[in-house]
């Protein structure tokens, strides 16, 4: 799982919805990061054997664009 979230968070950075400065790399250390990296892993991982799709319909779209938008602003402003 390391593996997974070494390469979530390159994959994070690389599609810039998070933004792509230095606040990105000392944002994504804390606490706050971990809840949107288990999500961007989970999102990025393939469908296990009989699995049609992974995703929660109930649960709360941490990865949705105008959530990002929102959190990219804010990662810059709390960490640049």
């Amino acid at each position: 799982m390391c593996d997974d979230f070494a390469q979530a968070r390159l994959d994070m950075f690389e599609a810039g919805l998070f933004g792509q400065g230095p606040a990105f790399w000392r944002w994504i250390e804390t606490d706050a990061a971990q809840p949107y990296l288990a999500a961007f892993a989970a999102d990025r991982r393939p469908p296990e054997p009989g699995e049609p799709f992974a995703i929660d319909l109930a649960a709360d779209d941490l990865l949705a664009p105008d959530r990002l938008a929102q959190l990219a602003l804010q990662i810059e402003a709390d960490h640049a």
